[in-house]
């Protein structure tokens, strides 16, 4: 009888971290996961983090896509020699250009991927132009049909979970930054 809490109780522990909300994002053989990420901004209210994003969205190479007064925005950005790999012994990178939608409740946001392209070659002709990078699976032609990572493409999982990763990061820096600030004006 004693056995089954003890079981209950493992296997709870077990699957806690199956289930928790991870703040890093990765790149694999099934795309970008997670599909967001949630922040924590303790003492933060949804407005005051909506003002203070919209604030940073619009600086640097960034610009704001659309937004809805205090609830979300979607900006965009772009980032030189991001994304590499590397054909007959020769490392390449092209330019990415990202969208991201940023939602906001109090203490909170959720920071979520909706678009990624890179710049280069369009086809064959030698032309290039902005393409679409899949998020919800990588391409067939980085992966062999055993699911394996071909050598030409073992830096791009990580320049693109990483792009997004230290975006995040930024942007919650920033927010923390701004806040602050504001508060040594009112000392």
């Amino acid at each position: 009888m004693k056995i089954i809490p003890f079981l209950f109780l493992a296997f709870a522990l077990y699957s806690l971290p199956l289930f928790a909300q991870s703040e890093k994002f990765g790149y694999d053989i099934n795309g970008l996961q997670p599909d967001y990420v949630v922040v924590t901004m303790e003492g933060m209210s949804q407005s005051v983090l909506y003002q203070k994003a919209l604030q940073w969205a619009q600086t640097g190479n960034r610009t704001v896509v659309s937004s809805e007064e205090s609830n979300k925005i979607i900006f965009q950005g772009e980032k030189e020699n991001a994304l590499c790999y590397t054909i007959v012994g020769k490392k390449s990178c092209n330019n990415l250009r990202y969208q991201v939608e940023v939602a906001f409740k109090d203490n909170k946001y959720k920071f979520e991927v909706v678009g990624l392209e890179q710049y280069g070659p369009i086809n064959d002709t030698g032309q290039k132009g902005w393409f679409a990078v899949e998020l919800e699976k990588a391409p067939d032609a980085m992966y062999t049909r055993g699911g394996d990572l071909k050598k030409e493409y073992v830096d791009t999982p990580g320049n693109i979970s990483g792009l997004f990763n230290s975006l995040n990061e930024v942007f919650k820096k920033a927010l923390l930054k701004e806040s602050e600030a504001s508060d040594d004006e009112g000392w």
